[in-house]
C-alpha cells in the first residue's frame, strides 16, 4: 500500500518513496495554457510548495515523475525551460538579512547555470540572470511563499523590519515587466496580497487567480479525491475508532472540510487530513503548525471585534484591502485561512464568510480566549460551566459572576492598548460562547436598529446590550428600539438583559433583565 506523504513538498519523493500523490496535472495544465503571468494566494500548509515544485518539474521535462498523471501524454516534453526557482521560506533572511539572502541565493543560481553576473546588487543581478539565461531560452520564474520575510515581522515590536523588507522585496521585483522577452512562465505564491509590493502594481499584467472559479480546486482535496485517492486509510481510521465509514466521512467533513474561494467548491485541509491518516485521531493539526499572534494583538490594539466579520456578507473589495500600513482585519483572516467563502451573492458581489470548519473555529476561540484575557485552563472550564449553566436557568446574577471573574483576568497593561471598550468586551463573550457552542451573533441589523448580541439556547433568546454607564440605559435602548421585534414569532421566552460598563473599573458593574412578558411589550 502506497504512504501518505505528509509534509513532502517536492514531487520527485512522491515517486522515489512511493507515496500518494492525487493528481492536479489536468488543472495545472489548464492554468499554463491560458497565460503566463498569476498570483495565487492560499493559506498555509495548503499544499502551495508542491504546487511550485510541479511546475518545476514539468518545465524541466522530468517526465518519469508523471507515469501516473493526467498530463502524461499531453505535455510536450521536450520543450524544456530554465527554471529560476525561489522559496522564501528557505531563504536565510533572519540570519543574513534579506537584502544579503537575496543576492546569496541569485549568485548560487547564476552559478548553477554557469553564468557570470557583472552587477554589483541583488535586483540588477536577478534582471540580468532573467537576461542571460533567457536569450536563447525563455526561463520560468517560480516564487514560493513571497510574503514570508514581511509576515514574519507582522508584530508591534518588528514593524520597522516589516517596512524594510516589504521595500526590498518592491525593488527586486520592480524591474521584472521589462523582462518580458526572457520569460515564458511567471508564478507567485503566498498568503497575503500587500498592495504596495511591486509585483501587484508595477506587474500589473499579474493575473491574480486566487479566487477564479476555473483553479478554486488547483491545491487542497475535494471529497471525490478523498475517496479515490485514500479508500485503504479511510477503512484503517474507521477500524481505530470503531465508526461505520459514512459516519467518519461526516466528521471528517464536519472537522477538515469548508475551504472554499468561489462558494461552491470546498475543499479540504490536506496537511490536517494527512495528519488524520496518520495519528488516527481528530485534533486541531492545522492550527497547531503556527498561531496568528499578530492577529490577536492586532485587533486588541485596534479594539476590533472579532465577529465583524464573520457571518456577515461583504464587499470585493474587502479582500484587497491589505498593507502594512493599514491592516485589513476581514481580508487578513480570510487569506491565512481563519474565514473562508460559503456564498456568493453574484448580483451584488458580495460573499458570505464564515470559519471553514470545527478545526479552526474552535482553535481560534481557544488562541483568542487565551490572548485576550490571561485565564488559566481550569478558570476557563470554570467560567465555561458557570456560563452555561446560567443561560439555561436564565441565572443573570450567575452570567455577570463568571463574566467579571473573565474582565478581572485581563490586565490594565492589556486594556492600555484598547481604543474601544465597548467593542472589547464584545469580543470576549462572543469567542467565549462560541467556544461553547452557544448560538450567538453580534451586532444584529434589521429594520428596528442593531443589537450587541443575541444569544439563542433550547428554551430562551436573549438580547444583550452594553453600555458604559447604567444598566437601565442598556434595557431602555432595548425597548426603545425594539430589538426584541424580529424575535417575538418565535416560541421561546424573550429575555432583555442591559449591561453597564465601568471603565474606571474596567469590568461589568450591574446588569437589568426583563421578559417581554414582565415589560408588557
Amino acid at each position: 500500500m502506497k504512504k501518505i506523504g505528509l509534509g513532502i513538498q517536492a514531487l520527485s519523493e512522491f515517486k522515489t518513496k512511493n507515496l500518494i500523490y492525487v493528481d492536479k496535472t489536468e488543472i495545472i495544465y489548464k492554468l499554463i495554457d491560458a497565460g503566463k503571468y498569476y498570483f495565487l494566494s492560499r493559506p498555509r500548509r495548503f499544499g502551495k510548495s508542491l504546487l511550485v515544485n510541479t511546475l518545476k518539474e514539468l518545465f524541466e521535462g522530468n517526465k518519469p515523475l508523471f507515469e501516473e498523471c493526467w498530463v502524461r501524454d499531453k505535455w510536450n516534453w521536450h520543450a524544456t525551460s530554465p527554471v529560476l526557482h525561489f522559496s522564501f521560506a528557505k531563504i536565510q533572511y533572519r540570519e543574513l538579512g534579506l537584502k544579503r539572502a537575496i543576492d546569496e541565493y541569485i549568485t548560487q543560481l547564476a552559478s548553477k547555470h554557469n553564468i557570470e553576473l557583472q552587477s554589483s546588487i541583488y535586483s540588477g543581478k536577478f534582471l540580468e540572470l532573467i537576461e542571460k539565461l533567457g536569450e536563447k531560452n525563455p526561463v520560468v520564474i517560480l516564487i514560493d511563499e513571497y510574503d514570508k520575510p514581511i509576515i514574519d515581522h507582522l508584530e508591534s515590536s518588528e514593524m520597522k523590519q516589516a517596512y524594510e523588507n516589504r521595500d526590498i522585496l518592491k525593488t527586486f521585483y520592480s524591474g521584472v515587466k521589462d523582462q518580458d522577452r526572457y520569460i515564458r512562465f511567471l508564478f507567485i505564491t503566498g498568503v497575503s496580497k500587500f498592495s504596495r509590493v511591486s509585483i501587484f502594481s508595477d506587474l500589473n499584467h499579474l493575473s491574480d487567480i486566487t479566487m477564479h472559479n476555473d483553479y478554486s480546486t488547483i491545491v487542497g482535496y475535494s471529497e471525490i479525491e478523498i475517496k479515490k485517492y485514500y479508500p485503504a486509510y479511510l477503512e484503517k481510521v474507521a477500524e481505530k475508532l470503531q465508526l461505520p465509514q459514512p459516519s467518519l466521512l461526516n466528521k471528517i467533513m464536519e472537522w477538515y472540510n469548508g475551504y472554499s474561494w468561489d462558494g461552491i467548491n470546498f475543499l479540504y485541509n490536506p496537511y490536517s487530513l494527512l495528519s488524520l491518516f496518520d495519528a488516527k485521531v481528530f485534533k486541531n493539526f492545522w492550527f497547531e503548525t503556527g498561531t496568528p499572534t499578530f492577529l490577536i494583538k492586532k485587533l486588541k490594539e485596534a479594539g476590533s471585534e472579532i465577529n465583524q466579520s464573520i457571518n456577515k456578507l461583504i464587499n470585493e473589495s474587502a479582500f484587497n484591502k491589505y498593507d502594512i500600513d493599514n491592516i485589513n482585519i476581514t481580508a487578513i483572516m480570510f487569506q491565512t485561512g481563519y474565514l473562508t467563502i460559503k456564498k456568493v451573492d453574484n448580483d451584488e458581489n458580495r460573499y458570505l464568510l464564515e470559519f471553514p470548519n470545527k478545526e479552526v473555529r474552535d482553535s481560534f476561540f481557544n488562541f483568542a480566549v487565551e490572548h485576550y484575557a490571561n485565564s488559566t485552563s481550569d478558570e476557563m472550564e470554570y467560567i465555561v460551566d458557570s456560563l452555561i449553566e446560567a443561560l439555561n436557568n436564565n441565572d443573570m446574577n450567575c452570567f455577570i459572576t463568571a463574566l467579571s471573574a473573565l474582565f478581572s483576568s485581563i490586565t490594565a497593561k492589556q486594556l492600555d492598548k484598547v481604543k474601544e471598550y465597548e467593542g472589547f468586551y464584545h469580543s470576549i463573550i462572543y469567542i467565549v460562547l462560541k467556544i461553547v457552542g452557544i448560538q450567538i451573533q453580534c451586532e444584529i441589523q434589521s429594520n428596528f436598529g442593531s443589537t450587541d448580541a443575541v444569544i439563542k439556547t433550547d428554551k430562551r433568546i436573549y438580547i444583550f446590550e452594553f453600555k458604559m454607564g447604567s444598566a437601565q440605559a442598556a434595557l431602555d435602548q432595548i425597548k426603545k428600539k425594539k430589538y426584541y421585534a424580529p424575535y417575538l414569532p418565535d416560541k421561546r421566552e424573550i429575555v432583555m438583559v442591559g449591561f453597564s460598563i465601568d471603565k474606571r473599573e474596567r469590568n461589568l458593574a450591574g446588569f437589568l433583565s426583563e421578559t417581554i412578558k414582565e415589560a408588557n411589550l
